[in-house]
């Protein structure tokens, strides 16, 4: 190998280190990330991927895949035994590099704002009102919702583009409340070869860091999508947090006038309660829409398999300072209790958070 490829393949290593290693402040990648490079990224990436009708993050995956098995394959196969040794050091070096490559990409394309300042910095909560009472009261009002939208949920059957549509506005607005400066179009939702694998793992929805395309699960019920598709806009948006995600996409569908897409928002608050005491039961229709989640959870997913993607997704997580891991998907809940909401039904923020943006 030219000494030129061993200098690049060690500095693409050691800027995949200090990217790693080196944490910018949150103030920073909020100013000059999140509402700076990332939204120009954001539409670059999406003009690319966004038309092409398929899943392009499938594609180079695969086509990674098949480099990595035949770079190998070729670079060993070229030398006689003896030198395979030197050769498989020298292709480790590569591989690493590449690595390092991808890494760099998922970093500067979306992973910066993981950095961005915690909406827990930006939305005041009291404290007092995240008890074990006030958040019983909480899901008894969630239980009401359920069951006043059931009825008026199961007589639409939207289209993809329908509550993207709809949802439109109100996303705009929440994400301005929380920071955003610059307008995200809905992402198209496109489908995955990795559908299988979705449903094993229970995983309802996943957005590509390197490509910026959303996926959904395609065997999701009806009046689940909308709440997911918010759920992965928000990460377009640039909250990568778990929970924050979750409070975006909440706001969004419950604050639409629309029931089926209010619906959607309140079963994603349903299952992201916790062991919490009801004092109010769901009606008939209502449970059996709980009942059916439930039920394709248990037909679907692989223990084993779900609990080695937590597992790794909780690493992933906590390794991109998210401290509580996993568990962030139910710590929006303690906003929705304890912060306090203007008459549009959005939080209040503190003072220089909240942008113009409509």
């Amino acid at each position: 190998m030219p000494r030129s490829g061993y200098l690049f393949d060690i500095v693409a290593i050691v800027a995949a280190a200090g990217v790693a290693l080196v944490h910018l402040p949150p103030a920073w990648i909020e100013q000059h990330y999140s509402n700076g490079a990332y939204p120009a990224i954001d539409r670059a990436v999406r003009a690319v991927t966004g038309p092409v009708p398929f899943t392009v993050g499938d594609v180079l995956f695969f086509a990674a895949l098949i480099w990595l098995v035949s770079y190998w394959v070729v670079s060993l196969r070229s030398v006689a035994p003896r030198a395979r040794w030197a050769r498989a050091g020298r292709s480790l070096l590569r591989t690493v590099a590449a690595f390092a490559i991808v890494f760099l990409w998922f970093e500067v394309s979306w992973a910066f704002n993981y950095g961005r300042v915690p909406l827990e910095q930006k939305i005041p909560v009291h404290d007092d009102r995240t008890t074990a009472a006030s958040v019983g009261a909480f899901a008894d009002h969630a239980a009401d919702e359920l069951n006043r939208l059931a009825p008026l949920a199961h007589k639409e059957h939207p289209t993809d583009e329908a509550f993207e549509a709809e949802l439109l506005p109100r996303f705009s607005a929440v994400i301005a409340r929380l920071g955003d400066r610059s307008v995200f179009p809905p992402p198209r939702i496109k489908p995955t070869v990795f559908q299988p694998l979705m449903q094993a793992s229970a995983t309802n929805g996943f957005t590509d860091p390197w490509t910026h395309e959303v996926n959904v699960d395609s065997s999701a019920f009806w009046f689940e999508r909308p709440a997911i598709y918010a759920h992965e806009w928000g990460h377009i948006s640039g909250f990568a947090d778990e929970t924050e995600a979750n409070l975006i996409s909440v706001l969004t569908c419950t604050r639409t006038p629309d029931p089926l897409i209010q619906y959607s928002g309140w079963i994603l608050v349903w299952f992201n309660l916790g062991h919490v005491r009801l004092h109010h039961r769901l009606t008939p229709l209502a449970r059996a829409d709980v009942r059916a989640i439930v039920k394709r959870y248990h037909e679907q997913v692989n223990p084993s398999i779900e609990k080695a993607q937590q597992v790794a997704y909780d690493r992933y997580l906590k390794s991109n300072g998210m401290k509580a891991g996993v568990t962030t998907y139910q710590l929006f809940v303690r906003w929705l209790v304890g912060a306090d909401f203007d008459s549009a039904g959005l939080p209040l923020v503190r003072p220089g958070v909240a942008s113009d943006a409509p």
